[in-house]
């Protein structure tokens, strides 16, 4: 049996895929963040870091990941919340934007959630989240909200120190 869709079911299935938006979620100080899935390359349990002189307290150095040497940022220290105790439910998310990989410590990868675009708000008040410097948008999934990380954001502020 062969199964024909029309054309305006083809449309109306692309315009529900578009209207959601796919996040890589994850905690911080126990506090829900994602990041657009497009941009994450893998995730891996931690591994060594070698220390580099002279940068920001919230790089913690760099790491050898199958010949390539990325520099590796402490979210946690990054959001002036302190450093991350390592526990092995640590892992490193590598992530790459405009050609530049980054591999970012978080406390648990939790899972990949589709967000509605509709349901993706603006952070107006710059003062209610420590986290505002990074953190731009907000989504809803189900009944949390999810505090959306902007990478240009994250690599610009940085790109000098890498």
């Amino acid at each position: 049996m062969q199964t024909i869709i029309s054309e305006n079911e083809e449309k109306e299935g692309e315009q529900t895929q578009a209207e959601f938006v796919p996040f890589l979620s994850f905690q911080i100080s126990g506090e829900l963040f994602g990041i657009e899935l497009l941009q994450v390359q893998e995730i891996i349990r931690t591994i060594y870091v070698t220390r580099v002189p002279n940068v920001e307290d919230y790089i913690l150095g760099v790491i050898n990941l199958r010949g390539e040497i990325i520099p590796v940022f402490d979210l946690k220290k990054r959001f002036d919340q302190g450093y991350t105790v390592l526990s092995p439910s640590c892992r490193f998310v590598v992530i790459e934007f405009e050609s530049k990989r980054l591999g970012l410590l978080v406390e648990q990868v939790n899972q990949v959630i589709k967000i509605r675009k509709n349901q993706i708000t603006r952070i107006n008040d710059r003062e209610a989240s420590s986290f505002n410097n990074l953190v731009d948008l907000a989504g809803r999934f189900e009944d949390k909200i999810i505090l959306l990380v902007d990478s240009k954001k994250l690599l610009l502020t940085d790109q000098s120190n890498i």
